[in-house]
């Protein structure tokens, strides 16, 4: 897949400190150029209210990312991921108060993207899995072509329906597939559910959000842990973890 620049940018919730970071993501590599028949990209952002919801969200993207996880292969893998995230809880000495939320479970939003290169190397098609509010954005032309899973502002809601490490909250009723095809110029962008709900309303305002997304990805100016800090200042974005993933093919 010639051509195809990725990269990930991400900071934790003001006042939490690094290591307090749940979100996750999964990119073949930091920023590279690529030339392999198909690539995997993925973000999990990890729900604050449950326990060591960072790890659960790193099993979910090394899942898809290692393309172990489908549509189709989902129950088995999250079974299995379930168990990797009990055990590893299970080794650690929790305070009576977590014990509870360590058997309610961790849970997870996953965004995942598969691009696929075509026969001339020039487009190709891509295909999609989502659970919850982080998104994705495919655009073309200075336009916003494709907004999955959410396509409003308003339907960023406080209880996202996520993957869950609990068997009887599992959320794969909430699995959405989607699909399509890429050319040269395209851009997508990756976001957890923070910056995807101040994206989508600024577009729904007008304005051109993905101008300041190629400052952030392409320029590296103003740097993401700034940038994001500006707009919580300004309350335009709450207060949460922040992933972002970038992804341009040629020109972009």
């Amino acid at each position: 897949m010639q051509g195809v620049y990725i990269d990930s940018f991400h900071t934790q919730k003001a006042g939490n400190a690094a290591i307090e970071y749940e979100d996750a993501f999964w990119t073949p590599a930091p920023t590279a150029r690529l030339r392999e028949e198909s690539v995997r990209i993925a973000i999990a952002d990890g729900a604050t209210d449950a326990i060591y919801s960072g790890l659960w969200a790193r099993l979910l993207v090394k899942a898809y990312g290692k393309r172990r996880m489908t549509s189709e292969t989902a129950e088995d893998y999250l079974s299995r991921a379930a168990q990797v995230w009990g055990r590893a809880v299970a080794r650690r000495p929790l305070p009576w108060y977590a014990e509870e939320k360590a058997r309610r479970g961790a849970y997870a939003a996953l965004i995942g993207l598969e691009l696929n290169r075509g026969g001339g190397g020039e487009s190709g098609s891509w295909s999609a899995l989502a659970c919850g509010d982080s998104c994705f954005f495919h655009l073309r032309s200075d336009a916003v072509i494709e907004s999955f899973p959410v396509t409003r502002a308003e339907d960023f809601s406080s209880t996202p329906l996520l993957l869950g490490s609990n068997p009887r909250t599992r959320g794969l009723e909430g699995i959405r597939t989607a699909a399509g095809t890429w050319q040269e110029g395209d851009c997508f962008y990756l976001m957890s559910d923070a910056l995807a709900s101040w994206f989508l309303g600024r577009c729904e305002t007008g304005d051109v959000p993905w101008q300041a997304l190629r400052d952030i990805t392409i320029a590296k100016e103003p740097p993401f842990e700034e940038w994001i800090a500006s707009l919580r200042k300004e309350r335009a974005i709450k207060n949460d973890d922040c992933t972002l993933i970038g992804i341009s093919f040629e020109h972009c």
